[in-house]
């Protein structure tokens, strides 16, 4: 049968053209063997070439009418066979591409969340601390520092002189230092030292 198939194919591929679901069985029949050997020996993966050899016939029966006005009609289907495998590796360099990007915006939000609740945590322990300062250190500590209100403002709103504001901030500064040093917490005085 599969010798006189080989003289048979053009009229079998014309058959298939004019949508003869017969003909496209023994067309099928002929080369499925060939072309799963063929997809598994570029692939490595039965399962790879098992799908490139189902899109292959699939390919052809939607596209059976360009067979009838194909010159070498049998040409035209490895053309597809050949479309397929490429097809099948440019999907796996997308999906790679894809999944290294979605590792690295996974990776990035893991990161973003886990630095936003430090940072969370280091400010919520720096506001105790100022919290225990005097309540003029404590206004004078908050205006200059984390509101950037200048000494001579700060001194006019309190309706004190300059040096009665660097006073108080600089002893609120020793009160840090010295509370970060008894702790011994080298990333809790590193924060401190940004806000300074």
């Amino acid at each position: 049968m599969h010798e006189d198939l080989q003289y048979d194919i053009q009229v079998l591929l014309k058959r298939v053209a004019e949508g003869d679901e017969e003909a496209f069985r023994t067309v099928f029949d002929h080369y499925k063997t060939p072309f799963h050997v063929s997809a598994f020996k570029m692939t490595r993966s039965a399962n790879a070439a098992e799908e490139i050899v189902q899109e292959v016939f699939v390919t052809l029966w939607i596209k059976r009418k360009l067979i009838g006005v194909a010159k070498r009609p049998e040409a035209y289907i490895f053309t597809i066979l050949h479309n397929c495998i490429y097809s099948h590796f440019r999907k796996l360099v997308l999906e790679r591409h894809l999944k290294s990007k979605m590792d690295q915006f996974e990776e990035k939000s893991e990161n973003s969340i886990e630095a936003l609740l430090l940072e969370k945590e280091k400010r919520a322990i720096l506001e105790n601390i100022i919290n225990r300062l005097p309540p003029q250190q404590k206004l004078i500590y908050k205006l200059a520092k984390q509101e950037g209100v200048s000494r001579e403002e700060i001194a006019k709103q309190l309706n004190i002189s300059p040096n009665t504001v660097r006073n108080h901030l600089a002893s609120a500064l020793d009160y840090l230092r010295i509370y970060f040093k008894k702790s011994e917490s080298v990333i809790i005085w590193a924060v401190i030292l940004l806000y300074l």
